[in-house]
């Protein structure tokens, strides 16, 4: 069995000693090579020990854990981000489909979290979805590249060129302005989360539209002309939010 070097960087110790227990008893080809307290700590244990994973803790003394990452000799090393719930952070670790452990860190998560860095071929993917978490947060726009994984690629979509989302079941279809759509496997709430404060609204529970790529409203059918042709009607119980949304929105 290959045993893939580890390293933690978090600022509470418990939370240190409970998630090595959790990966000796859980993830036993994971090995602890190390741990630090700090970003300059931290910097230092990781360029010197050079392991497989990391795990990183968002909030640590001297600053976050993305000021390690922009430090860091070994861009190779996968990471796996701990946190406790940070509405920016999670926001930014979805923008950049990197996935992330809550805490308390749950066994099936970890166990999971595990499996995924350690794939063949996983740690190329990891590397520029890494360096499109430190893009987004380094220089936020109004827009910022999502990175979406479909069966065939991980795609980069400027929030820009998304004109709507359009809900199929588990899955939510992203209909861009270059009339290509992209079929990816979360569901539409998620990109709700993601994209309200860059002008979208949920007008349908189907539906996630582009305020700015609204043509006209349609007052006899109750439906929104897209600048696509697309026609998406608009739920009567959202009616009047909708409109008061979109005159916030510098169209």
């Amino acid at each position: 069995m290959k045993t893939y070097k580890a390293v933690i960087i978090e600022d509470e110790e418990r939370s240190t000693i409970v998630l090595q227990n959790l990966l000796e008893t859980y993830c036993p080809d994971v090995e602890v090579v190390g741990n630090a307290t700090s970003v300059q700590d931290g910097i230092k244990t990781v360029n010197a020990l050079q392991p497989d994973i990391l795990f990183l803790d968002v909030q640590i003394v001297g600053g976050t854990g993305f000021d390690i990452l922009e430090k860091l000799n070994n861009t190779r090393v996968s990471i796996i981000f701990t946190t406790a719930y940070d509405h920016y952070a999670l926001k930014a670790f979805k923008f950049s489909a990197i996935d992330y452990l809550l805490k308390p860190i749950d066994i099936d998560e970890l166990k999971i979290a595990v499996k995924k860095v350690t794939a063949p071929n996983q740690q190329a993917e990891d590397e520029f979805k890494i360096k499109n978490l430190l893009s987004n947060i380094k220089n936020p726009s109004e827009d910022p590249v999502l990175l979406v994984s479909t069966l065939e690629a991980v795609e980069f979509v400027r929030i820009r060129e998304i004109i709507r989302c359009e809900a199929q079941g588990a899955y939510t279809q992203l209909i861009l302005k270059d009339t290509k759509s992209v079929m990816v496997s979360k569901v539409i709430k998620e990109f709700e989360f993601l994209l309200q404060e860059y002008g979208f609204y949920r007008v349908h529970q189907s539906h996630l539209i582009n305020l700015r790529e609204v043509r006209k409203y349609i007052k006899s059918e109750n439906y929104l002309l897209m600048r696509d042709g697309a026609q998406i009607q608009l739920a009567r119980s959202r009616k009047d939010d909708f409109f008061n949304v979109l005159h916030k929105v510098q169209l």
